[in-house]
């Protein structure tokens, strides 16, 4: 029996999994369900419930961040791992097996010994179902001027960072970019520093110039814009309806580009989530600077999806300074940012390997999840 404590919208695909692998148990176990958001409900599950049998299996859809900055120059782990820690550390006698929709997790600190996790797969399997069933953006408008698009939805850090960059090195103008709401909400302040927690003395200035002056200088431009493309709070059909919002609002913006720095809603922390923004980007057929935790990259590649590695720079997926990844990012994909004319070509030349990725994505990118969380479940330890 699970105790669903709450679902995430459109979690069938994990929800599914966690129940078929569960019922192979034959140890006494107790298992719990639950959407970390809002991050208050995780908490309070986890600090007052009273566990009773030795193996204590808990579902965690979505982030662990508790909607807390990661410091990556002070913290050793993101606050829902600490929690999950301390949780166990308090209940010593019990097992812990903690599904995680969060890749890496094994880089973040976890001293507790009796805390086992099982990756199931991030919020890019949400409507497993009916994602392989959208159109992809094949035709696209030639005469567009703007060959990227960079979608941006909450004021996270390295949004910030990234539009910072982009509007200070004058990329602006070559791209779409969208961004929810007010910039920074109540913080009116127009110095980066004053809405950031990152060590600004961390920043390579490897490049032509300082880049602490061109992303504060950006930062000014980009609170400034007039004509920023902005994200409504209310862009769904339903909750968390990614199909119809890719439907609906999307996919014009990829019928219009070639390129796309997805913005990922994990970027700091070592443990980190993929989410539709980067399946979208396939289904989009764009060539893809994927802007998340470190290793992304490397991920989409194990999957089996090409990543268009004569074409995009992707070294920056190794560096762990979240200004220095960034900068990289955009800097060594200058010419794909910017040359219209070759990146169109580009695309030409490769149509036939976006195709490729999106039967990927229809037929290979469900089971190697399955298959991956499978394989993690046998090797697991039960009392």
């Amino acid at each position: 029996m699970i105790n669903i404590i709450k679902r995430a919208p459109n979690d069938d695909f994990t929800f599914e999994l966690f129940k078929d692998l569960l019922e192979s148990v034959d140890h006494k176990f107790e298992a719990h369900y639950i959407w970390s958001n809002p991050p208050k409900r995780l908490k309070r599950i986890l600090e007052t419930t009273e566990f009773t049998q030795p193996n204590v299996v808990i579902g965690i859809k979505d982030m662990l961040d508790q909607w807390e900055v990661y410091n990556v120059w002070e913290h050793r782990a993101q606050a829902g791992v600490r929690l999950i820690d301390t949780v166990a550390a308090k209940n010593p006698d019990k097992n812990f097996i903690i599904f995680t929709s969060l890749e890496n997790i094994q880089s973040e600190e976890v001293l507790s010994p009796n805390v086992q996790f099982v990756c199931w797969g991030g919020d890019i399997t949400n409507q497993a179902a009916v994602y392989p069933d959208v159109e992809p953006v094949l035709d696209k408008n030639f005469y567009s001027e703007r060959p990227y698009i960079c979608l941006n939805r909450n004021a996270r850090e390295h949004r910030v960072v990234t539009l910072s960059y982009l509007f200070g090195r004058g990329y602006e103008n070559s791209g779409e970019i969208s961004f929810l709401g007010d910039r920074m909400g109540n913080n009116k302040s127009t110095n980066l520093h004053d809405n950031l927690s990152w060590d600004f003395e961390s920043i390579q200035a490897d490049f032509f110039v300082d880049n602490r002056v061109v992303m504060q200088e950006g930062f000014v431009k980009f609170c400034e814009a007039s004509d920023l493309d902005r994200d409504d709070y209310d862009i769904y059909e339903e909750e968390n309806d990614n199909v119809t919002n890719f439907d609906l609002n999307l996919r014009d913006k990829y019928l219009h580009s070639f390129v796309e720095i997805v913005s990922e809603s994990s970027f700091v922390p070592p443990a980190y989530n993929v989410t539709e923004k980067t399946l979208n980007s396939i289904y989009g057929c764009n060539f893809p600077i994927l802007l998340g935790g470190v290793g992304i990259v490397q991920l989409m590649r194990d999957i089996g999806f090409d990543m268009f590695d004569d074409i995009v720079d992707h070294s920056y997926d190794t560096i762990t300074n979240p200004f220095n990844r960034i900068i990289n990012a955009v800097e060594c994909n200058k010419q794909l940012l910017l040359d219209h004319a070759r990146t169109k070509k580009l695309w030409q030349g490769n149509q036939s390997r976006f195709e490729s990725n999106i039967k990927i994505a229809q037929t290979q990118l469900y089971p190697w999840y399955k298959q991956r969380a499978t394989a993690q479940f046998r090797q697991l330890k039960w009392l």
